[in-house]
């Protein structure tokens, strides 16, 4: 077979269509060499380099370098980036999640398929710019790897991010709240019920263990959240039965050997108790099952904003309720309270009437 000729003699693609480019070459003991690069024209360089190299009598055969895991590579960026200060997404959910999905996993043998796999999960629960912040998350770990050459290439440049709609606001309707609760799973229903009177998020809900319910103050404690500090959220009477209701149950109270209940555990669990793994599992064919269609566990949060909104709740009372970082998070929900708007202005007629008698009477 003849030698390929032009400017890309000594590089091949492999996988095929795969964008990991690899070079070619044979020293002056005749020996062949090939290395893993990764993008084209990084690797149209390198094999330039080599071919200098042997010319002047430079070369030395690249040491091969043991496969490093994805654990490794996600444990050395986190170090660097706390250390930096500079972390895309705050916490542990999201390193958990790549963990989760890639840690097992050699970091040179990650694809764009299976990044494409990861990003359409995470879709089924989270809102777009949610799935996009991982993959930020996960393009940084790569990037600091090819840096630091444990990895030829990037298998996030490959991948199409979410297309985001911040301005998509779905909520419960009142009759979609009762078709709903009849089609829960009765283990499942404290969990929605506390979700839409508090506006926690899925996750915030999920890793709620007892020892942050404080009746007495009625309080919420979220640990390790977007914002990066603990954040309180406040109980209302519907949520306070609920988890009572909870706490007071055989299957919630758990007796240690010095006698006292388990605060430690989770607060909402799996039918046959620990951490719920699958929530969609149950949460989809609930939802089939009420006839509801275009609504994610997330919009929860959205119907407890939509439902303060229109109740006449103020936009930045209802900043600190969500725990928005930014109004503009918030304002979604400003023309959902146009009728308490003008409600209020209507009010102005009258304390401007109180104020000034006299002006009503001439008129």
């Amino acid at each position: 077979m003849a030698r390929k000729q032009g400017k890309d003699r000594g590089l091949f693609e492999r996988p095929q269509s795969s964008g990991i480019w690899w070079v070619r070459y044979f020293d002056r003991g005749g020996r062949e060499h090939r290395e893993k690069i990764g993008a084209k024209g990084l690797a149209r360089r390198v094999y330039e380099k080599r071919k200098t190299e042997i010319r002047e009598g430079r070369f030395f055969a690249p040491e091969k370098r043991e496969a490093l895991s994805f654990e490794s590579i996600l444990s050395d960026y986190r170090s660097s980036a706390l250390k930096a200060g500079r972390e895309i997404m705050r916490g542990d959910i999201g390193y958990r999640r790549l963990h989760d999905a890639f840690g097992r996993d050699r970091a040179d043998s990650i694809t764009p398929a299976q990044i494409e796999a990861f990003r359409d999960r995470l879709a089924e629960d989270l809102s777009a710019a949610t799935v996009n912040l991982h993959l930020k998350l996960l393009r940084a770990i790569f990037m600091r790897a090819v840096r630091a050459q444990s990895v030829a290439s990037n298998p996030v440049s490959r991948v199409k991010f979410c297309k985001e709609n911040n301005k998509r606001l779905r909520w419960l309707k009142d009759d979609e709240e009762s078709a709903l609760f009849d089609a829960l799973p009765n283990w499942l229903k404290p969990l929605v019920a506390v979700a839409l009177n508090t506006g926690m998020r899925k996750g915030e809900l999920l890793n709620l263990r007892w020892r942050d319910v404080d009746f007495t103050s009625g309080t919420i404690t979220i640990r390790d959240p977007k914002s990066g500090e603990d954040e309180h959220v406040l109980m209302n009477a519907t949520t306070q039965q609920n988890l009572k209701a909870l706490w007071d149950s055989s299957t919630k109270i758990v007796q240690l050997k010095a006698g006292g209940p388990d605060r430690s555990g989770f607060v909402f669990t799996a039918p046959r108790g620990g951490f719920i793994q699958n929530l969609k599992r149950y949460w989809y064919p609930a939802l089939r099952r009420a006839g509801i269609e275009d609504f994610h566990f997330h919009d929860l949060r959205h119907t407890f904003a939509s439902r303060a909104a229109m109740s006449g709740v103020d936009l930045f009372t209802l900043q600190a309720l969500m725990r928005h970082r930014s109004s503009l998070m918030t304002q979604r929900y400003a023309h959902l309270s146009a009728a308490h708007q003008r409600e209020a202005i209507r009010r102005l007629d009258g304390w401007h009437q109180r104020q000034n008698p006299t002006a009503e009477r001439q008129s």
